[in-house]
């Protein structure tokens, strides 16, 4: 067997993939050098846990150069060596178990690569806390090659100082305003100070969170959302893991948004920003929330840009979906104001929670609204109904309906919007003295009464005159009599008959190439049936059952049946808007003679 052979890393093509490949934007290098930083200090302390003065000076030469200082634990030269010419290998591994220790950011060893995407250049001046007595000075180029030299000790501060230098292209990110812009998106919780250090000798906090004002926290809380995020939240619900996973705070929309909305988070894993993406993390209802979020356990992906998919994430993301449920849930009884207004805006995202968690459903089903044939009515409201309820699941079918259902003191459910029809059966599960049942269930016949048997000998013109005139249209004609008195007509058709409508209302619309296809569906539609009828309780009817003229009974049959359609949304076919104009023209006519 021949002796093995190392891999050579072309550092170029390495520095191409971090750049188009791995991160999605140059912006990332100012993320790893805070990394780095608060790693080292983090280092620091176990060290010496009782070390609490840590940070990080930054020094900018406007589109020049720029630095970052950090007081943490420093490399001594075997570390540069191992941790900063090794590919992969991260200062942040314990050496002998191989382990990454808990306290770190960073994994992969990577990170300080990204400095080349705007510089050509990387000088590190590094003291160890472990071995002060002697400093180092590191020199990488994208080449692959780099220097160390040894410097006087009493001329470096313990710690690591990172200088670059701006490459041509990339100027504006080696700005007082950019660098700042960036350090507060990605380090904004860090838990110690990112000091921008001025030629003055002045030194300003970048990373503050809640400045010094009279607010309350409150008010401070709503203040950072307004900042981060440019609007003015309606609310905001606290999150704090019990089991320490994460902490923050979901902000509520002031305005409706789509349920599947992606909206920008600011995500941290240990205080350093790792995605504005939600989708990972959050429930998928969460649209109307935006989230100030840091977390302490999970695992980032390589990029660190986003959270590996483990069991630990699985339970971050019930915790949190049970955090914001628990909130609104309390939201009734603590104020109940708001909650409606969370409702009124968000009741999409709303019933959607109530959907998938029995013990949502059961809080907010009293306050969810309805639309019906008597008004507009609350969950609560629904549940005390005593008679049985219907609910339809089409649009057309409600309004065609609506007012015969109401006129017997039925109570008609308009269940076509999202979620609602499901809502209506879990609440049946919820109280069984509820019954709701599909409209399709429900016989119309029950409401139609037979006339008194005088009626029909007296409509019998009107009836011969309604039946020629609805014959083409393959629909018979009926004398009944129900309520409300004052609907003259009522037009009900079977699924086969709606079918047949459908196809026929396609076919005239339709090219010549798809006519045989509409013709073979229409034959295999069999035995339907479409009926209109006449109301023997209303004004209209008696009029025409009076007039002596069947061609004029005819023409307004015609006309009522045609009126019917339109007001139940029925597509139209076969020359039927058409045969409104034309009989429309005949009653003018019969009044001008």
């Amino acid at each position: 067997m021949s002796e093995p052979f190392l891999f050579k890393v072309n550092l170029g093509g390495m520095i191409d993939i971090l750049a188009n490949h791995l991160y999605s934007s140059p912006d990332v290098f100012v993320r790893e050098l805070l990394q780095n930083g608060t790693d080292a200090i983090s280092g620091r302390k176990l060290l010496a846990p009782d070390f609490q003065q840590g940070c990080i000076r930054i020094r900018i030469q406007e589109q020049k150069s720029l630095s970052f200082h950090d007081n943490g634990t420093g490399l001594t030269e075997e570390e540069i060596h191992q941790f900063l010419a090794v590919i992969g290998q991260s200062s942040k591994r314990d050496l002998q178990t191989g382990r990454i220790l808990e306290d770190y950011i960073g994994r992969f060893g990577i990170g300080m690569l990204s400095c080349f995407m705007v510089t050509d250049t990387i000088v590190m001046k590094t003291k160890s806390v472990k071995n002060p007595a002697h400093a180092y000075e590191f020199r990488g180029s994208p080449d692959g090659t780099y220097s160390i030299a040894e410097l006087e000790s009493d001329t470096v501060p313990e710690g690591t100082e990172v200088i670059i230098r701006a490459k041509n292209g990339c100027e504006d990110y080696f700005t007082e305003e950019k660098i700042c812009e960036l350090v507060r998106y990605y380090g904004l919780p860090l838990p110690f100070p990112v000091l921008l250090c001025r030629e003055d000798g002045t030194e300003e906090r970048i990373n503050v969170c809640f400045p010094e004002t009279g607010e309350s926290f409150s008010e401070q809380i709503m203040s950072l959302g307004k900042e981060l995020f440019e609007t003015e939240f309606l609310g905001y619900i606290p999150l704090e893991s019990k089991s320490g996973l994460f902490s923050g705070v979901a902000y509520i929309m002031p305005y409706a948004v789509s349920l599947h909305a992606k909206n920008k988070h600011r995500i941290y894993l240990k205080n350093m920003l790792l995605t504005e993406d939600g989708e990972s993390i959050l429930p998928k209802w969460s649209g109307f929330l935006q989230c100030f979020l840091n977390t302490s356990q999970l695992r980032p992906t390589a990029s660190r840009e986003n959270f590996y998919e483990d069991e630990l994430l699985a339970q971050a993301r019930e915790e949190l979906s049970k955090c914001i449920s628990d909130y609104l849930t309390n939201l009734s009884g603590s104020n109940p104001d708001l909650l409606r207004e969370i409702i009124r805006i968000h009741f999409m995202a709303i019933k959607s929670m109530a959907c998938e968690d029995e013990e949502f459903f059961r809080t907010f089903i009293p306050f969810f609204k309805f639309e019906t044939n008597m008004g507009e009515l609350t969950g609560k409201e629904l549940l005390t109904h005593t008679e049985p309820v219907s609910y339809a699941l089409d649009m057309n079918q409600f309004h065609r309906t609506s007012a015969l259902m109401l006129s017997q003191n039925q109570l008609l459910v308009n269940a076509c919007y999202v979620y609602d029809a499901q809502l209506l059966r879990m609440m049946q599960e919820y109280d069984s003295s509820f019954v709701a049942y599909p409209l399709e269930y429900t016989t119309f016949e029950e409401f139609l009464s037979e006339p008194p048997a005088e009626a029909f000998r007296k409509a019998k013109r009107l009836l011969d005159s309604a039946q020629e005139a609805l014959r083409p249209f393959g629909c018979t004609a009926e004398l009944k009599a129900f309520s409300p008195a004052q609907l003259p007509v009522f037009y009900m058709l079977d699924e086969n008959a709606d079918i047949k409508r459908e196809i026929q209302h396609s076919r005239e619309n339709a090219h010549d190439l798809f006519f045989s296809m509409l013709d073979a569906f229409a034959e295999e539609v069999q035995d339907s049936r479409a009926a209109l009828f006449l109301n023997w309780n209303n004004d209209l009817i008696q009029k025409l059952v009076s007039l002596e003229n069947p061609a004029r009974q005819k023409t307004c049959i015609e006309i009522l049946y045609v009126q019917h359609l339109l007001t139940g949304r029925f597509p139209m076919q076969g020359g039927e808007m058409a045969l409104l104009n034309q009989n429309l023209i005949k009653l003018i006519e019969w009044g001008l003679s």
